[in-house]
């Protein structure tokens, strides 16, 4: 749609080329054309009405694209509980769902929007120039775009290495912003010295990988725009010379002048996009690229014979669960028991329900003002909710990857007693620290 309004507000700013042109054409002939003026006038005014509405949908596109990009985020991550393990993949997918998947889609929309307002714009001016003036304007501007997107086609793998750069250093930095808050506000001066001095180094790295790539981009619309204005400029001065005892030819090409010059500003922009072109397609990829994750094969982090049923002291057999009752995993640290959970969780999907040691999972006790507690207690909130959970909802399995780290006695005993009754009538399958 709001490429729709732009069509229409490009048409009106090239009839108002077409309006000062045939005015100036009427003073050649000692007259002033007042209908002329007034159409110049009114399409000066005119053009700001489908501003508007190109302004608005163009918004509305780029929450419809995040939007599009968070469902499909959804759709591939969903339930795939495995990769959970992968500490890299949550820090990169996370960064780019929250900030460079919005900044990446905002860019791309605008850039669509703006070349597609300087092609019509440069197109339908040059057009109706050329139509006043000599149809050779139009093989000025042809030659000049050739050679121009040549030079700059040459040029993209320079522009793409430097834009994939870019991109991986801002996410970087993104990430390692993301572990601000316990550094900063606990202040251990050892944990913050490392840090601060981390995120320094990444800003650092961030500022000069972003200055390189906006230079590259810069020096080559630069020549790009040098390599287009010679065949311009050369037929403009041929015309020129052609026609300069022409009154009224004249009149339109001193009256068009600064519209040929806002053309070629304009032309110097598309080039700069055209260079940008490979850039925002890597920015693209790489939001795309993290839509397509690895496989993660759990079983090479599990010993299973090392991992122990702590009420039978037998080898835990995720084959032989029972339907309901208590199965807490034991074994030495690094022996797989939270990949078991994991494994448990994506076999099982809907079936089972699983509480990590560290989550930002939603619930409803979240959603009123008063909420705080200790660990315990927000630990003893959550186990009450999903002991109410709606039967029709209700997960035959409850899993919990170490919920007594950071737990005194009292809360830890309390707990305990409600994952025995929990267990009554369901499986609980947990893991203790």
């Amino acid at each position: 749609m709001a490429l729709l309004f732009l069509l229409i507000q490009q048409i009106i700013v090239a009839s108002s080329t077409y309006f000062i042109a045939r005015l100036a054409q009427s003073l050649t002939e000692d007259t002033i054309s007042i209908l002329y003026m007034v159409l110049f006038a009114l399409s000066l005014v005119a053009v700001y009405v489908p501003a508007y509405f190109c302004v608005t949908n163009t918004e509305r596109a780029k929450y419809d694209a995040h939007k599009l990009y968070n469902d499909s985020f959804h759709t591939v991550f969903l339930g795939k509980t495995y990769l959970l393990s992968s500490d890299d993949l949550q820090s990169t997918a996370t960064t780019t769902l929250a900030q460079e998947s919005n900044y990446t889609l905002e860019t791309v929309i605008d850039s669509i929007f703006d070349i597609s307002a300087l092609v019509l714009n440069v197109l339908f001016n040059v057009l109706v120039i050329a139509w006043f003036l000599d149809g050779t304007l139009l093989l000025g501007y042809a030659v000049g775009i050739i050679f121009a997107s040549t030079f700059v086609h040459f040029r993209r793998h320079t522009l793409k290495t430097a834009a994939k750069t870019d991109q991986q250093s801002r996410l970087n930095l993104t990430a390692k912003l993301f572990d601000s808050w316990d550094n900063v506000v606990i202040f251990n001066k050892h944990n913050y010295t490392l840090y601060n001095n981390i995120v320094q180094k990444s800003f650092a790295t961030a500022k000069n990988n972003s200055v390189k790539s906006t230079s590259i981009q810069h020096i080559n619309s630069s020549l790009g725009m040098i390599i287009l204005m010679l065949p311009v400029l050369a037929v403009t001065a041929f015309i020129f010379n052609k026609n300069w005892q022409d009154a009224a030819t004249m009149a339109v090409l001193i009256a068009t002048l600064p519209r040929q010059i806002q053309l070629l500003q304009m032309c110097y922009a598309l080039i700069g996009y055209h260079t940008s072109i490979g850039v925002i397609k890597t920015m693209l990829d790489g939001i795309l690229e993290v839509l397509k994750p690895t496989t993660v094969d759990l079983d090479t982090y599990i010993q299973a014979n090392q991992i122990r049923v702590k009420q039978t002291g037998r080898i835990f057999d995720s084959a032989q669960l029972p339907k309901q009752g208590r199965v807490t995993l034991v074994g030495n640290n690094g022996v797989g028991k939270s990949c078991v959970l994991l494994k448990l969780k994506d076999h099982y999907q809907e079936q089972a329900y699983y509480l990590p040691a560290k989550h930002n999972l939603y619930f409803n006790y979240k959603t009123d003002k008063v909420h705080r507690g200790s660990t315990g207690q927000q630990l003893i909130k959550q186990i009450q909710e999903i002991q109410e959970i709606r039967e029709d909802d209700q997960s035959t399995i409850v899993m919990l990857d170490e919920w007594d780290a950071h737990l005194d006695r009292e809360n830890t005993q309390i707990i305990d007693q409600y994952l025995d009754e929990l267990a009554q009538t369901r499986l609980v399958v947990d893991v203790r620290h």
